[in-house]
């Protein structure tokens, strides 16, 4: 969730980065990982391999692939998600965090496999960015590596979000979360007010399966494979969340 830059900036994720695990505290990261497991093995991404998540956060999936071996590298682009990943009470030893820009990241050594998932690629505002963040994986992949990452749909923008409030009990806070969907501009906007006064105002972009094309066709990659997300389906109309796998040549 951003303000009003093309990624998660530094403004971004400040109060709510303290409290966001809780906020997520319904997603089943465990059953993500299975379905990240899948692809790699599909992909032929081998255990114990490289490799770098991308808006990792407070870098939850980045410990649970860490814990399975992968040597794991989380970029993110806010201080205080970084910091809460850093000092994480079931912290895994060696995971390399870096504070970077999505479209401009570079990592020491070419990496078997990146990854960006919880919608973390929609914060991306312009297709150009989208594409500047493909050239930056390709770049930072080593041959026949892939990058792997998922896209919430305008479907779920306009069907699941759309006017939507929320409340979150968060114990010592509460929070009330708004939702307004811009369907000529494609940006999803979310409004976060906390009871101590704190509010953070971020946004999403839906892209199109020809902007995917085109940003993916620009940054070098050759073709890609779209999946309905949790399955190796073709994504479906009402499809909420695809995921895409692009690999280096």
């Amino acid at each position: 969730m951003e303000t009003n830059k093309t990624e998660k900036d530094s403004t971004s994720y400040k109060f709510f980065a303290s409290v966001y695990d809780q906020m997520m505290d319904n997603i089943n990261y465990e059953n993500w990982k299975f379905y990240l497991l899948q692809l790699f093995f599909k992909y032929g991404v081998e255990p114990c391999s490289l490799v770098t998540e991308l808006g990792c956060g407070t870098g939850m999936m980045t410990r649970l692939l860490a814990g399975d071996g992968f040597r794991m590298t989380g970029i993110d682009l806010s201080e205080d998600m970084l910091e809460v990943a850093q000092n994480h009470k079931e912290k895994v030893k060696k995971i390399n965090y870096l504070l970077q820009d999505m479209r401009s990241f570079q990592v020491n050594d070419e990496q078997d496999a990146i990854i960006s998932i919880c919608d973390s690629m929609n914060y991306l505002t312009t297709v150009e960015d989208l594409s500047q963040t493909m050239k930056a994986a390709r770049d930072n992949l080593k041959k026949g590596g892939v990058f792997i990452f998922d896209l919430k749909t305008e479907h779920f923008f306009i069907e699941e979000l759309d006017g939507q409030i929320f409340t979150e009990d968060l114990g010592d806070v509460k929070c009330i979360w708004r939702n307004e969907y811009d369907s000529d501009a494609r940006i999803h906007t979310y409004t976060l007010e906390f009871s101590n006064g704190e509010k953070e105002v971020h946004k999403q972009r839906v892209f199109g399966a020809s902007e995917i094309k085109e940003a993916a066709k620009k940054a070098g990659f050759n073709g890609a494979v779209v999946y309905d997300a949790f399955s190796f389906d073709k994504p479906r109309k009402g499809s909420d969340r695809i995921y895409i796998i692009l690999r280096k040549k």
